[in-house]
C-alpha cells in the first residue's frame, strides 16, 4: 500500500491466445483530470505490453454534474442521483461489464440507485474499507467536505470499523483541503499539495493518509513520480482500482 508502484503482472499472451478484457466504464468528469489521471495510470503501468493486451476502458466524463458538495450541503440530492443514473446506464448500454464512479462524494446516492446499477458499480468507498482493514496504522482522512459531512467513510458497521484507523482533519484544515482540491480541479501542479501534507501529517501524529477523494490521485501520482512514496505512504482507491483493472480482478 504505502509507496505504491504499479506495474502489470500477466505475461504477454501469444496473438491467437490472448483473452477478451471485459470493458470497464468510468464515470468521469467530477473532475476531469483526476478521471482521466485513472486511466494514464492503468496504461503507463501496461506500457510494455501490446497494446492489445491492455485493459478496455471507456470514460464517460460529465463535468456538468452539479457540485456534490454542495448538493449533499443542501439536500437536494435528485439531480445529483439523476446525473449519475444516467451515465451508469450510458456505459452499461455501451457494453461496460463493471462501472467505476471516479468520485466519492457522489458515491453518497449510489444506494439510491436501481439495484441492476449498483451491483455492477464498484464502490471506492467500499475499496477504502478493504484496504483500512488491513492497515498497520492510522490514517489522516483526507476528503472533500461534502464527504466528510455525509460521513461516506465511517458510517455503518464497515466505517465504523474503519474510523479505528482514521484520523479527521479539525474543521479549519478540511476548509484549507477543499479549497486546495478545488484549485487541483483547475489544474494547479498537484505537487504543491506535497508541502500541504508534509506540514499537515505531523501535527495530526501519523504518516500515511487516505486519499479520499480522486482529485488527490493527482497527488499521490506526483508523490511517486517524485520518489516520495516512502515519505508519505498512502491509501489511494483510484491507484488500487487502477491496479485490479490492469490485473484483471475488477
Amino acid at each position: 500500500m504505502p509507496g505504491m508502484t504499479l506495474t502489470a503482472t500477466a505475461p504477454p499472451a501469444a496473438p491467437g491466445d490472448r483473452p477478451e478484457h471485459p470493458l470497464i466504464g468510468v464515470l468521469g468528469g467530477m473532475g476531469p483530470l483526476a478521471s482521466t489521471e485513472l486511466l494514464r495510470t492503468v496504461y503507463r503501468a501496461c506500457r510494455l505490453q501490446p497494446e492489445q493486451d491492455t485493459p478496455r476502458l471507456l470514460l464517460w466524463s460529465d463535468p456538468a454534474v452539479v457540485d456534490r458538495t454542495e448538493a449533499i450541503g443542501s439536500g437536494e440530492l435528485d439531480a445529483l442521483r439523476r446525473a449519475v443514473e444516467t451515465s451508469l446506464r450510458g456505459l452499461l448500454a455501451a457494453g461496460a461489464e463493471r462501472t467505476v464512479i471516479a468520485c466519492i462524494t457522489a458515491h453518497h446516492v449510489l444506494g439510491d440507485l436501481p439495484a441492476e446499477l449498483a451491483e455492477r458499480c464498484v464502490s471506492l468507498v467500499d475499496v477504502v474499507h478493504e484496504e483500512l482493514a488491513a492497515a498497520t496504522e492510522p490514517h489522516l482522512l483526507l476528503c472533500s467536505s461534502g464527504t466528510a459531512r455525509a460521513g461516506l467513510l465511517t458510517s455503518g458497521p464497515a466505517g465504523a470499523r474503519a474510523a479505528e484507523r482514521l484520523v479527521a482533519l479539525h474543521p479549519a484544515d478540511q476548509d484549507a483541503l477543499h479549497e486546495r482540491i478545488h484549485r487541483l480541479k483547475r489544474g494547479e501542479d498537484p505537487a504543491r499539495t506535497i508541502d500541504f501534507l508534509r506540514e499537515t501529517l505531523p501535527r495530526y501524529g501519523v504518516r500515511a493518509f487516505v486519499a479520499a477523494c480522486t482529485e488527490l490521485h493527482l497527488v499521490t501520482r506526483a508523490i511517486e513520480d517524485s520518489g516520495l512514496g516512502g515519505e508519505l505512504p498512502s491509501l489511494d482507491p483510484l491507484t488500487v482500482v487502477a491496479r485490479r483493472i490492469m490485473n484483471g480482478e475488477l
